[in-house]
């Protein structure tokens, strides 16, 4: 239903009204429904964007550029998939594999990670481009995620 409909359904409801093609009260629903159907879209859009199972623009952009590195060469399928992992391995294990899916879901693809388990140090090197935020808000993300026994050292090489 329209906005229009609903609101000449409402107004017919009430017997106050006469609802006549191209009268006053017509023509004033129908510029009142010509905005109100826009904003009903806009409300639409916007709540798709807030979740990242459904967000298609804007909404997957603004997430990305939070948690560090916007990533518009990839697909929009692998973009949500990485958001998703990152916000589900901030709670997640410890292992070589879980901070592996980390670095990536932070947005960085070309890098090496090499443990010393003995010495308790995590050595990651960087490939990608960084900015300095980037570079904090990726070295914050991983010591979130890193056990506090372990040292470890970010190298860049870009």
């Amino acid at each position: 239903m329209t906005s229009y409909e609903s609101m000449s359904s409402k107004l017919l409801q009430t017997g106050l009204y006469s609802i006549g093609q191209g009268g006053a009260v017509d023509c004033e629903l129908k510029a009142y429904a010509v905005e109100l159907d826009r904003i009903y879209a806009e409300l639409d859009t916007m709540i798709r964007e807030a979740f990242v199972p459904t967000a298609e623009t804007y909404g997957i952009t603004e997430r990305e550029k939070f948690i560090g590195k916007e990533r518009s060469d990839l697909t929009l399928s692998r973009r949500r998939e990485l958001l998703m992992l990152r916000e589900t391995r901030a709670s997640g294990g410890h292992g070589s594999a879980d901070l592996n899916q980390l670095i990536e879901a932070l947005g960085v693809t070309d890098y090496t990670v090499s443990i010393v388990q003995r010495n308790g140090k995590i050595t990651i090197t960087v490939n990608d481009p960084l900015t300095a935020v980037q570079k904090a808000d990726f070295e914050k993300g991983i010591k979130a995620f890193t056990p506090v026994t372990f040292e470890t050292i970010f190298e860049y090489n870009a």
